[in-house]
């Protein structure tokens, strides 16, 4: 029970967790929330983004673990999640890593994160303290069996054309508020609105906005497929942003289950602390304007934020008919031209 509050201490500090739902007073860090949860009968269920999943697989495999805090982290995780029966569903890190890697290489980790989530606490907690070197002991994992999870899904192909356009939109010398007006106008008639890719645009585009490299990796790069990949890179951040608010919306403020997401990104923290902010809180148009001002000025936030509310008031509207095109290769079309756009551009 000591290295239970000694993790939970530190898994506080790292602050890798974002609930979608409004947490208690006493926090999602304090083991005898999930306790009472327990005996409620609310089920919690963690959403590890790609880096924390593979992490987690990672803490099972042997070797040193000392000096690497992100592995501690997981291991602390592991451990705290077993003993307070909390589940872990990472299949969207899963589809990530098969998309880019293949689905052999998926099978192999998740087999290793199946045995991860099943270890013993202890083993776990006493990595994540740093009471051990490595797991005390030899985990052996079988690939799981799983179908074409290399095969791009839905939501990640429109993420990945909006995304592809974030960036070709950034390429231009237009002033960043246009740039983010016109990409929901974009949105709107070329495409579909959605609500977390545009959250990563704001914050991405915003003129206070700090850390922009580390969204779009490699875009100035001469290798345009270095580009390219750093876009497929955020449209999967997005992927699993749209993951998270799809089942706070599902679950509704009455549920017996709730979620967190796990990430160590601090942009994809902030952008899932808004989203998560809005589907637990509902749209609030000061709330709007005060978390837009971290990355715009004040007439910037108040801009896009009326613009935004104007997309959320359109398609929930009773007469909004989500947009359908009978061109079985139009999403298709749509990479190549946003790709094209990308690659053109320097």
């Amino acid at each position: 029970m000591s290295d239970l509050f000694a993790v939970a201490g530190s898994l506080k500090e790292a602050d890798l967790l974002l609930p979608g739902y409004i947490p208690p007073d006493a926090g999602i860090y304090e083991p005898a929330v999930y306790f009472h949860n327990r005996d409620q009968g609310i089920k919690t269920i963690v959403l590890p983004d790609r880096n924390v999943a593979s992490r987690m697989a990672k803490v099972v495999q042997g070797g040193r673990t000392i000096d690497d805090y992100q592995l501690r982290t997981c291991a602390g995780l592991l451990g705290f999640a077993h003993l307070l029966h909390i589940d872990f569903e990472p299949s969207i890190a899963y589809h990530e890593l098969a998309h880019g890697c293949g689905n052999p290489d998926a099978a192999q980790e998740l087999g290793w994160f199946r045995v991860a989530n099943n270890a013993p606490p202890q083993d776990m907690l006493n990595v994540a303290l740093g009471l051990s070197d490595g797991v005390s002991r030899s985990y052996i994992a079988r690939p799981a069996q799983i179908g074409d999870m290399a095969a791009p899904l839905k939501r990640w192909n429109r993420n990945y054309i909006i995304a592809l356009k974030v960036l070709e939109l950034d390429y231009t010398r237009a002033p960043s508020l246009d740039k983010a007006l016109h990409l929901m106008d974009w949105m709107a008639n070329e495409l579909v609105f959605g609500g977390p890719a545009m959250m990563l645009a704001v914050i991405y585009l915003g003129t206070r906005s700090p850390g922009r490299k580390k969204v779009f990796k490699n875009k100035g790069a001469a290798d345009r497929s270095a580009a390219i990949a750093g876009v497929k890179n955020a449209a999967w951040d997005i992927t699993h942003l749209s993951e998270f608010v799809r089942r706070i919306n599902e679950s509704g403020s009455d549920s017996k289950v709730q979620y967190l997401f796990a990430t160590f990104d601090s942009h994809l923290k902030l952008m899932a602390k808004l989203l998560a902010g809005i589907g637990t809180q509902g749209v609030n148009p000061s709330m709007m304007v005060e978390a837009l001002s971290q990355w715009w000025a004040p007439k910037e936030a108040e801009a896009i934020a009326q613009a935004l509310l104007a997309q959320v008031e359109r398609i929930s509207s009773v007469n909004h008919s989500p947009k359908v095109s009978d061109d079985p290769d139009f999403i298709q079309k749509m990479i190549f031209k946003g790709e094209s756009a990308v690659i053109a551009a320097l």
